[in-house]
């Protein structure tokens, strides 16, 4: 049996859109939400984002009644996806 050592736990992002704009130079772009934290975020993007680089990210969901969530986020980890584009996770902090 393998134990979560993580120290939050974390959702399921399931149809969420998550909106990218580095902050260094201006690129915006979108990827596909995959989990979320109270201090972390993951998602598949088509672009390899640098490690270190700061950004903007709002993540949108297909329930209106549900405001988009926009925070600022650091890349800490990229790695090739299997199917094609970057698996790319970080750390959350208020806008």
């Amino acid at each position: 049996m393998t134990s979560n050592l993580r120290r939050f736990t974390r959702l399921t992002l399931e149809d969420t859109s998550v909106g990218i704009i580095d902050i260094e130079s201006g690129v915006e772009f979108s990827g596909d939400g995959r989990d979320l934290s109270s201090e972390g975020l993951s998602f598949r993007a088509p672009l390899e984002p640098s490690l270190g680089a700061d950004m903007q990210v709002v993540l949108s969901g297909k329930d209106a009644r549900l405001p988009p969530l926009r925070a600022s986020f650091r890349v800490l980890r990229v790695t090739p996806a299997s199917t094609g584009g970057w698996d790319v996770a970080g750390t959350l902090s208020g806008r």
